[in-house]
């Protein structure tokens, strides 16, 4: 991810850091994935692929684009930043995280993370539920069914915000999807279950 936060995303750390841990493939490292989100009013830029490793980019059609979040979530408006997922559990050969947001800040992430072996993921994705699972105020959601070799789900409120993060494990791949600024109701938490589980196919099949 990259470190380019935007002062309004930034001015908490720890709800940066909640966002980040409960976004399963973003759980490595809290404090720099905590301010790593581009500030969305900078619209002509954001959308450019923010990475110091290009060689480790995976191409962006691995994510769900952004009808495709709409069909679920039909307030989102635009992509704001496309990058690397830098704070990635274990050790990925390549990775791609992008944010979607909507006019009232909402925001849904989807990250990718492509792993030398599927032993390689299983074990980052072990990581990742780890270090989310110790996270204060975590509320384990029921896994949803169906999507990849493994899935896992929670979510965090602090004050009026709430995250939900999903997560799953299919072969080499670690797929990640989280909401920001959506309660957890069981409507909230069925669209997530649906988009995770596109979001699975489509990095199975890009």
């Amino acid at each position: 991810m990259s470190r380019l936060g935007g002062i309004s995303w930034c001015r908490a750390r720890s709800r940066g850091a909640f966002l980040a841990v409960l976004s399963i493939v973003l759980a490595g490292v809290l404090l720099a994935a905590g301010c790593g989100q581009q500030d969305s009013g900078s619209d002509g830029d954001s959308q450019q692929d923010q990475t110091t490793s290009a060689a480790n980019l995976l191409p962006e059609d691995v994510v769900v684009a952004l009808d495709g979040v709409q069909n679920y979530f039909p307030e989102i408006e635009r992509q704001t930043a496309t990058s690397e997922n830098s704070t990635a559990a274990g050790a990925p050969d390549a990775t791609r995280m992008v944010i979607y947001e909507g006019g009232d800040g909402r925001r849904v992430t989807i990250s990718v993370d492509q792993y030398p072996s599927p032993d390689a993921a299983s074990t980052a994705f072990e990581q990742a539920i780890g270090k989310s699972e110790v996270v204060p105020g975590f509320v384990a959601l029921p896994a949803p069914a169906d999507v990849g070799d493994k899935a896992f789900a929670g979510a965090v409120t602090q004050g009026e915000d709430t995250h939900i993060g999903y997560g799953a494990l299919d072969g080499a791949y670690v797929v990640g999807v989280t909401s920001a600024g959506y309660p957890a109701t069981p409507e909230n938490v069925d669209k997530l279950t649906g988009l995770t589980r596109d979001a699975v196919a489509k990095a199975g099949t890009a």
